[in-house]
């Protein structure tokens, strides 16, 4: 794995059965999102450091060392970026629910279940 930069940019993370609610949120209440715009990610609340605390989540989970390269950081990549969902959560009353290492969890979990589909 490559890691652009020092590893410590923060992002917020949504884990897929979250997204899914959004969608169905925003589906229920068709009528009233037509033509607008929501930022739909984790939020504040569902953060972490892409390579400082992403990288000991995994390499706990997967019970080995995931050797990594750092290069360059990227033009025009951001240090933080964290969605606000704030609008989403008033409009509609969606709000993730799943936390970031249950996320990373349930994601090695399905990758492990579902081998075939990365051959």
């Amino acid at each position: 794995i490559t890691i652009y930069g020092d590893g410590k940019q923060v992002r917020d993370v949504l884990y897929v059965d979250d997204l899914v609610d959004a969608y169905l949120a925003a589906e229920a209440q068709k009528k009233r999102v037509v033509g607008k715009i929501y930022n739909v990610g984790g939020g504040a609340e569902r953060t972490l450091s892409v390579w400082a605390e992403l990288g000991p989540i995994l390499e706990e989970a997967l019970g080995k060392r995931i050797p990594v390269t750092f290069s360059d950081w990227r033009p025009g990549d951001q240090r933080v970026y964290v969605s606000d969902v704030r609008k989403i959560a008033a409009e509609l009353g969606w709000q993730p629910k799943t936390r970031v290492r249950e996320g990373v969890i349930k994601l090695i979990e399905w990758v492990r279940a579902n081998r075939t589909l990365f051959v």
